[in-house]
Parts: C-alpha cells; sequence; structure tokens
C-alpha cells in the first residue's frame, strides 16, 4: 500500500474523541497542575517525547509570559447564605483566570458598574467593594481593581456574541462564560463568572438594596513555568521538518476550545509512528501563544510549513460551526492552505478559505520575522465557545474523521509529492484569486503585489509539485519580481504584543479593537510589510486592501506606527 493509504487504514477518530473526553476533565490553566496532568495524559498516547520547560512571569520577544496560575478553590455566596458560584474545585470555569487569592473569607458590598470599562462608570467609590461590570474582564480589572481598589469583580461578560447561531447571553441564560484578566495581572484582586441569569438577579437585587457577598478565592503559582510537549516522528532528511501544533490551556470543559486539536494531534503521530516517513514531522502541544513563541526562541527550528489544530472536533449541527481553512497572509504567499482546502471538500460538512486571520498560534509562525508558512484549522463560530457549555457532547467523531483525514491527505502530498491532478487544481485556484484580486484593485502598487504573491505561492507549489500545469500557471503571472526579503526593523521576532502600552494606549486599542475588527490583523500585518523593506505608506496601503480597512483606520494605524517607534519597537 502507499504512505496514504497506510495512514488513513491506520486512523482511528474515536482516539480522538475519547482523548478529549478525558482532557476536558482537567482545569488547563498556564502553569497550572491540570495542564501538568493534561500533558501526562498525552504522553501515555503519543509515547516518546520531551517536556519544555519555560519561566513564567518574564518577557519573551515582547510577549509577557503570564505568571503560574493554579486554580485550588473558592466560592461566592450572598451574604444570606445563598450560592452564587459553586466550590470551584468542583465548577473552575466560574473562577477568572488570573485571580488572586483572598484575604480568607471576604464580606464585600455589591456595586453595580455597568460596563466598567470607562470612568463615568465610577460615580460611587468601590474601594474594598464587588463590582458588577459586564465589560470586557482585563479592562474592568485595570479600572476597577487596579485604578480604584475594588477587591473582586463578578461578570457574565460573553466573548464574540452571534445571534446567527443562538450565541446571546439572553438565549444562554444559564451558560458561566470564561474570563481572563490580561496577562499584566499581578494577583491584586480576584473574580468570578457567573451565569447571565444570576448577573441580572444581583443587578436588579443591588438597584433595591445594599447587598453583600462573602468571597473566597484560593490560588496559587503552581508549577511555577510553562510546560510545552514536543515529539518528533520520522526521519530527518533533506527536506525541512513539517511542525503539526495544537494549544491545549484553557478551562475545564474546554472540549472543543482545545482537547479537540490536542486529542486530534495526538491521534495522528500515534498513526505516524506506524509507518516509515522520509520526511520529519514535529508535533507541539502548548500554552497558546506564550508556548509556541518561548519554543520558537530556544529552538530555533527550520520549518517547511505548519499547520495548527484549533477548535476541530465540533459538531457543525450543534455548534453552528464552519471549519475555516485560514490562509497565510500576503506578506507570506503560500500553497498549504490552498492544499489543505481541496483535501477536505466535502458535501457533508461546512467549509471555508479565509484570508490570514489572528486567533492562534499559527499567526506567530506566520510573522515574516518568523517566516513559516502556517495555515490553521478552526470551526468558526461556536455557540458554544468559552463557556462551560463546551463540553464533549458538542463534538462529533465524523469531524474528528474529517479533519484528520485531511491532515494526514496533506501530509502525505508534502512528503510523496503531490498528485499531478490535485496540483493543477491548486495552481488554478491561486491564479484565479490573483486574476479577481488584481480586477479588483486599481492601484499599481496592490497589482503589482498581487502578482508577486500570486508567483510566489506557484513557486513554492512547483518544489513539491513541478508538473506542466503548474509551471504553466507560473508563466501566466506575467512577473518575474520576488517578495522582498526580510529586513529586520524590529527589535524581537514574532509578532508585536501589547506589553509596551500604557494605560491610555491599552484603551486606545480596546476600542479600536471594538469599533474595527479588522484592526486585530492590520497593525500586525503592516509591520509585516515594513519588514519587507516597504515604505509606511506603501505598506499601509497594501496592509488595509488587505483587510478591506476603512480609511478611517489608517490614521490610526499611522499613530500605532508612530508609538511603536517612539517605544523602541519599530526602527525609524
Amino acid at each position: 500500500m502507499t504512505l496514504r493509504e497506510n495512514l488513513l487504514q491506520e486512523f482511528c477518530p474515536q482516539n480522538a474523541l475519547e482523548l478529549e473526553r478525558d482532557l476536558a476533565l482537567l482545569h488547563r490553566s498556564k502553569g497550572g497542575q491540570g495542564f501538568v496532568d493534561a500533558i501526562a495524559r498525552l504522553q501515555k498516547s503519543v509515547g516518546a517525547s520531551m517536556v519544555r520547560h519555560y519561566s513564567c512571569g518574564t518577557t519573551c520577544q515582547g510577549y509577557v509570559v503570564p505568571h503560574p496560575w493554579n486554580l485550588k478553590s473558592g466560592f461566592l455566596r450572598l451574604s444570606t447564605g445563598e450560592w452564587l458560584v459553586p466550590d470551584l474545585r468542583m465548577a473552575p470555569i466560574g473562577g477568572i483566570f488570573l485571580s488572586g487569592a483572598s484575604h480568607g473569607i471576604e464580606r464585600l458590598r455589591l456595586v453595580d458598574v455597568g460596563s466598567g470599562t470607562e470612568d463615568a462608570a465610577y460615580a460611587h467609590p468601590v474601594d474594598g467593594c464587588a463590582v458588577l461590570a459586564n465589560g470586557k474582564p482585563p479592562v474592568v480589572y485595570r479600572e476597577a481593581i487596579v485604578g480604584r481598589g475594588a477587591r473582586c469583580i463578578i461578570t457574565a461578560f460573553m466573548l464574540s456574541q452571534d445571534a446567527r447561531i443562538g450565541r446571546t447571553p439572553e438565549e444562554m441564560p444559564d451558560t458561566v462564560n470564561y474570563a481572563s484578566f490580561g496577562s499584566e495581572a499581578r494577583g491584586e484582586g480576584f473574580g468570578f463568572s457567573v451565569s447571565h441569569r444570576t448577573f441580572k438577579r444581583l443587578q436588579d437585587m443591588v438597584a433595591e438594596e445594599v447587598v453583600e457577598v462573602d468571597a473566597f478565592f484560593d490560588a496559587d503559582a503552581g508549577t511555577g513555568d510553562l510546560q510545552v510537549l514536543e515529539a518528533h516522528v520520522g526521519t530527518p532528511g533533506a527536506q525541512k521538518p513539517i511542525l503539526l501544533l495544537a494549544h491545549l490551556c484553557h478551562p475545564r470543559p474546554g472540549a472543543n476550545d482545545n482537547a479537540s486539536g490536542a486529542a486530534l494531534l495526538a491521534e495522528l503521530v500515534r498513526v505516524l509512528q506506524t509507518v516509515p516517513l522520509e520526511r520529519e514531522v514535529i508535533a507541539l502541544w502548548m500554552p497558546e501563544f506564550y508556548g509556541t513563541i518561548a519554543w520558537l526562541v530556544d529552538q530555533k527550528p527550520d520549518l517547511a510549513c505548519a499547520i495548527n489544530m484549533d477548535m476541530v472536533g465540533e459538531d457543525q449541527t450543534k455548534t453552528g460551526s464552519t471549519l475555516e481553512v485560514t490562509a497565510t497572509p500576503w506578506s507570506l504567499p503560500s500553497f498549504i492552505a490552498d492544499l489543505m482546502a481541496v483535501n477536505l471538500t466535502s458535501h457533508d460538512f461546512r467549509l471555508t478559505l479565509t484570508g490570514f486571520t489572528w486567533g492562534s498560534d499559527h499567526a506567530i509562525l506566520n510573522d515574516v520575522s518568523v517566516h513559516v508558512p502556517a495555515l490553521s484549522l478552526t470551526q468558526w463560530p461556536d455557540r458554544f465557545y468559552h463557556s462551560s457549555d463546551d463540553t464533549p457532547d458538542k463534538s462529533s467523531v465524523q469531524s474528528f474523521e474529517w479533519v484528520g483525514r485531511g491532515v494526514l491527505d496533506t501530509l502525505a502530498d508534502l512528503v510523496s509529492g503531490i498528485p499531478d491532478e490535485r496540483a493543477a487544481v491548486i495552481a488554478a485556484r491561486i491564479r484565479e484569486r490573483g486574476l479577481a484580486d488584481t480586477v479588483r484593485y486599481n492601484d499599481p502598487l496592490i497589482r503589482d503585489w498581487v502578482a508577486r504573491r500570486t508567483r510566489a505561492a506557484l513557486l513554492a507549489l512547483q518544489e513539491t509539485a513541478d508538473t506542466p500545469v503548474v509551471r504553466a500557471e507560473l508563466a501566466a503571472t506575467g512577473t518575474t519580481a520576488p517578495i522582498p526579503a526580510f529586513q529586520p526593523r524590529v527589535p524581537v521576532i514574532g509578532p508585536i504584543e501589547e506589553v509596551w502600552m500604557t494605560p491610555d494606549d491599552l484603551q486606545w486599542n480596546d476600542r479600536l479593537m471594538r469599533d474595527f475588527p479588522c484592526w486585530y490583523n492590520l497593525k500586525e500585518e503592516v509591520v509585516n510589510f515594513i519588514q519587507l523593506g516597504m515604505a509606511r505608506e506603501d505598506a499601509l496601503k497594501l496592509a488595509a486592501a488587505e483587510f478591506d480597512a476603512p480609511a478611517a483606520v489608517l490614521g490610526e494605524a499611522r499613530h500605532y506606527l508612530d508609538l511603536l517607534t517612539a517605544r523602541g519597537y519599530l526602527l525609524p
């Protein structure tokens, strides 16, 4: 049998679903005991592997690695004795990540501060109080706890609401949402997530009378470090290794996000170990973002490409999800997302190939300073994302089979060669997208970049599939201009994190994130273009075209570049 046939025959998607069920029982906080237990469980499945340790609470390439955090116990009750949050040992998602410990059981007056993110919300003092706030928890933390001395935050904040799939507080009134304080949190206070129903009831009570709560929170530094699990399969050779990765962190249950990706990766590694593989594949399970950047800085690997698995197990009927194959950015053209999309195309599931977006570890790899073309497989949106309802019953063995077979097909192509017919389909897709963008844009700069981008992706494809069709499509691009070489303009590798921002900068950034969905992608990509030698205005024009950014955001992007230059993160 061929390599492809051997891989697909050995693959057992039920193994991934069963392992997901095990991992979903663990509260997998960065540096916590549950994360360590999850790594131990994965090692039983994958066998030969190693655990790398990285210090928490330090700055790594502009990223402030969060302090290690281990939730031990806690609860929240009305002073009358009525339970609001049960024992956190039973329901840990009710404890806000990176909370500090309380001083025993604290009795606190409850104050409703609305969103809790603006000065106007604090007409009444909150020093030594618990606040009800429905704004983003990291912002509330800065305003209420750090800025005004509140002891506790109680929230029902739901991220990424989407009425199309019933993901609203009103339609999920008894769901408890995952919340976290920012990585800059230093344990100055603590917090609880409650259901929308409980939150509204507390608001009604506070409007009528003085309400007090009894709060207890116990957390410590856990293991004191970040742990990254690494496994190697296959034989190193002339071809660069392929990286497969899946983040392991998130609260219990965190089934689809991301016990599903971690479990599927473990099953894929088991499958790859059963065949003689004439190319090295590296598998990585890590804390999202922070583990990836620490590992890259430590190991300095020379990689061909990467496949990130984040939320891959969803039952699309239950969750309302569509599998997104996230392409590489304009600044780093590649064919790998098209290859994966072709291998995953099915009438039985919803699938879309999207442009580049942030949101998971592929973003770090796609930064031009790292220069590893990385796609992401992510089911999105998901009705139960980051909530107490993200349980294994929302997953599907059929989804695991579909995605797992797609990844194995893609690996077989990259190891043994892409069949001619498939290569022709991929080359045509790349050229058609380039032609569509050429028609769409009149600006010569953008058209030139589209041609370069198309040529670069086809050249990369030719390295794996040098067929007459690929050569013909390459000749039809009408340009021989390459993508410019990386020119370091930033003193760190990877995307620029927000650690340098002052409280005012953070408030400004939060507003842009709210008002302009493209902002998160735009601000990173414009720096990528600058590091390819583009003038700032040209870099802005290209990034704005890539993400369909409105004109109103360009002035803000110029201000962002000025701030980076002033703080030493971008060379003038």
